[in-house]
C-alpha cells in the first residue's frame, strides 16, 4: 500500500471515530426530585443529571410558582456516558409556610433538559397578609386610611406610611394585631396633612421579623376652597314627536388642572325639566371615572297638556369635597 493510500485509509478511520463519537453523545437527561431538610425557612433540593458523554452544567429554578423567578449559579455535573450524578442545593431564608416550586434544568452542546416542576411546604405560620384599603374618610386636613390584615396565628404588629410620594416620609405609631385566622380591618387616623395635596399610603405588617407590604394607594385632601367645574352637557333630540317623549341628556365635569380626574369625579348631576316655573321632571346621571355622564328622561305624557310643549333643561353639577357647585348653560327642547 503505498504511501497516500495510507494516509487516506487514516484520515477515514479517524473521521469514523470522530462521527461515532458525537452520535454516541447527546443532550443530558434530567430529573427533579424531592426535596429534603424542609424547616421553617430553609430547605434542600435534589435532582439527578445524567450528562450522556459531553460536558454538562445544571441549574436549580424556585419561586412562588411555576414562572420560578430565582435560579441559581451553574455547576458542573461532568461528563459521563452512562452515569447520572446526584445534585442538590440548599435554600435559606424562605418564609415559613409557604409553598415553593422548583426544578432541575440542564444544558450541554447538544441541547438542553428541563425537569419536571416539584414543590414543597416549609414548616410553620406563613407570613402575615398585608392588603391596604381604601380611604374612609377624608378632609382638608386629614384623612383616615384602612387595610386588611391576616396575622396567620401570630401575633403581628402594623403600621401605616405616607407621604406625598411612594417613598413616605411618615408613618403612623405602631399597633398589634392578636394571633389568629381570620382577616382584621384596621384603620388609622392622618392628621395635620396639607390641603389640596395628593398623598400615598400603605400598610406595613410585621411578625416573627417578617415584614409583608400592603400595595401603594393615593387620597387627595380637600382644597380649602373648592374650585367650580365647567360642566358642559346636550339633551337629544330638541324636538320630540311622538309619545313617548325621550330625552337623553349626555355630558362632561371639567374640573381644573389642579385636580386629577381620579379625584373630581364622582357625585352625581341633577337634570331638571321646567314648563314655565313649573318642574315637570328630574333626573340624576353619576359621574364617571372619566367625568363624563348620560341619563335618561322620559314623558308618557305632554306636561301641562300643552300642545306643543317647550321645555327648559337645567344641568346641575351636584359638587363634591374637591369641586363646587355648577351649572351648565340652559337648553330647550320641544315636545309634540
Amino acid at each position: 500500500m503505498n504511501r497516500t493510500l495510507k494516509l487516506l485509509v487514516a484520515l477515514i478511520a479517524a473521521f469514523s471515530l470522530t462521527v461515532a463519537a458525537a452520535i454516541a453523545a447527546s443532550s443530558p437527561a434530567v430529573s427533579t426530585e424531592s426535596a429534603g431538610s424542609i424547616g421553617s425557612s430553609s430547605a434542600v433540593l435534589r435532582g439527578a443529571v445524567k450528562p450522556n458523554g459531553a460536558k454538562t452544567a445544571y441549574q436549580f429554578e424556585w419561586g412562588l410558582t411555576t414562572a420560578y423567578g430565582t435560579v441559581s449559579r451553574t455547576r458542573s455535573a461532568g461528563s459521563s456516558a452512562t452515569h447520572s450524578v446526584g445534585v442538590s442545593l440548599a435554600l435559606h431564608d424562605l418564609l415559613p409556610g409557604t409553598v415553593y416550586h422548583y426544578r432541575l434544568i440542564a444544558e450541554n452542546r447538544f441541547g438542553g433538559s428541563i425537569g419536571s416542576d416539584r414543590k414543597f411546604k416549609t414548616k410553620g405560620n406563613p407570613p402575615p397578609y398585608a392588603a391596604t384599603g381604601p380611604i374612609s374618610q377624608v378632609n382638608s386636613d386629614s384623612a383616615t386610611v384602612t387595610a386588611v390584615i391576616n396575622p396567620n396565628h401570630e401575633k403581628t404588629t402594623w403600621y401605616f406610611q405616607y407621604g406625598p410620594s411612594a417613598t413616605y416620609t411618615s408613618r403612623t405609631f405602631s399597633e398589634t394585631v392578636a394571633a389568629g385566622g381570620a382577616p382584621v380591618t384596621v384603620s388609622a387616623q392622618l392628621p395635620g396633612l396639607q390641603s389640596g395635596t395628593i398623598f400615598h399610603y400603605r400598610i406595613v405588617a410585621v411578625n416573627r421579623g417578617i415584614t409583608e407590604l400592603g400595595g401603594d394607594a393615593t387620597f387627595m385632601t380637600y382644597p380649602s376652597r373648592a374650585p367650580l367645574a365647567r360642566v358642559r352637557a346636550r339633551t337629544t333630540p330638541r324636538h320630540a314627536r311622538h309619545r313617548p317623549f325621550v330625552f337623553t341628556t349626555s355630558g362632561r365635569v371639567i374640573p381644573p388642572s389642579s385636580t386629577p380626574d381620579q379625584f373630581a369625579c364622582s357625585q352625581n348631576v341633577q337634570i331638571r325639566f321646567y314648563l314655565g316655573r313649573h318642574r315637570v321632571a328630574r333626573t340624576f346621571a353619576p359621574v364617571q371615572a372619566n367625568c363624563t355622564f348620560s341619563a335618561v328622561t322620559m314623558f308618557r305624557h305632554r306636561p301641562g297638556r300643552h300642545h306643543p310643549a317647550r321645555l327648559r333643561v337645567i344641568v346641575q353639577f351636584l359638587g363634591n369635597g374637591y369641586l363646587a357647585r355648577n351649572r351648565a348653560r340652559t337648553e330647550h327642547v320641544n315636545l309634540g
